[in-house]
């Protein structure tokens, strides 16, 4: 009798063990979501500040990101739809150190820079930019601007919440044809490569014969490496200044000799503080996105395939030249 006590004793202790293991792995497959995002009504303050472009109030929302345990929002917004029901972020706000989703944007900056994109690319052209700007170039700058993603790479994710951003993905992609998969991967791959006339010629086809031009900001740097972590390493360290300076500059070099670390570096002026950017490892300074970001390993070395049209805070436009 007691022998067959302890074979169903072992027998149940197994079938505990599997439970605990297959509840273990439906955890690991559907985490618990950290934060919430919440879609509302565009508020009249808000029609007022996204006034400059020129988009009519029943094509806005705002957009709220919180969690639970805190009070106020984690980060905050106004998106546009378009005709395919894809979001498009047009203002942005950090309420915390760490982006959520996407980089500070203000709706005065983006206006600012949407507006000279429409004055210096001419209607026959076409803008390559990350799957969230060109979206704003089609929307607000009125350029063709065809790269997209369907998979909506890059949204710049807290470490602790990497497990659960699927939805948030699935959100951003939406509407996103299935074949832009391809060509923006092609995007990101020419942006990473230290091969300029290779990626000049990858970007021209992109282009698809048309004049073609490039829109780039210091955070794609951090999407690229969100997008594809095995091929660029980025990081930064906030200096308590605003602006940036010269005796700033020098702090920083200095920092970055004391830790021993070779890579290009970039400053940014953020709010109360100034960041700087810069690449774990000295060869990222050769690829193709830290050439056309005013990282210090591209002022010896500035492209010669691409040529600046416009510069404005963290946004560099570019012409490619054949």
């Amino acid at each position: 009798m007691i022998p067959r006590i302890r074979l169903i004793a072992g027998v149940a202790l197994i079938v505990f063990g599997f439970a605990l293991l297959g509840w273990a792995i439906y955890a690991g497959l559907n985490p618990t979501v950290p934060f919430e995002t919440r879609l509302a009504p565009v508020s009249p303050e808000a029609v007022k500040e996204a006034d400059g472009f020129g988009l009519s109030a029943d094509r806005l929302q705002q957009i709220e990101i919180s969690a639970k345990d805190e009070r106020r929002p984690l980060a905050i917004g106004i998106i546009a739809r378009d005709e395919a029901g894809r979001l498009t972020p047009l203002r942005w706000r950090n309420e915390v150190t760490e982006p959520i989703f996407f980089s500070d944007v203000t709706a005065e900056d983006a206006t600012k820079v949407l507006a000279a994109i429409r004055e210096n690319v001419p209607q026959d052209a076409v803008v390559l930019a990350w799957w969230d700007f060109s979206r704003a170039i089609r929307l607000v700058a009125s350029r063709a601007a065809p790269l997209d993603d369907a998979q909506a790479r890059g949204l710049l994710t807290p470490a602790a919440w990497s497990a659960a951003t699927a939805p948030e993905r699935a959100r951003w992609g939406a509407g996103a044809p299935v074949a832009s998969t391809e060509s923006f991967t092609r995007f990101i791959d020419a942006l990473l490569d230290t091969d300029e006339a290779r990626a000049a010629d990858s970007m021209k086809k992109l282009a698809d014969g048309k004049p073609a031009y490039v829109a780039v900001r210091i955070s794609d740097v951090w999407r690229l490496a969100v997008a594809k972590p095995q091929k660029l390493s980025i990081a930064h360290k906030d200096f308590a200044a605003t602006g940036v300076s010269h005796g700033l500059i020098k702090s920083a070099q200095q920092w970055l000799r004391d830790e021993k670390i070779e890579g290009g570096f970039a400053v940014e002026p953020i709010s109360g503080a100034t960041r700087l950017h810069y690449f774990a490892q000295k060869s990222d300074g050769d690829r193709l996105i830290a050439r056309l970001l005013p990282f210090s390993t591209s002022l010896p070395a500035p492209p010669t395939r691409f040529s600046l049209v416009y510069q404005h805070k963290g946004w560099w436009i570019w012409r490619l030249d054949d």
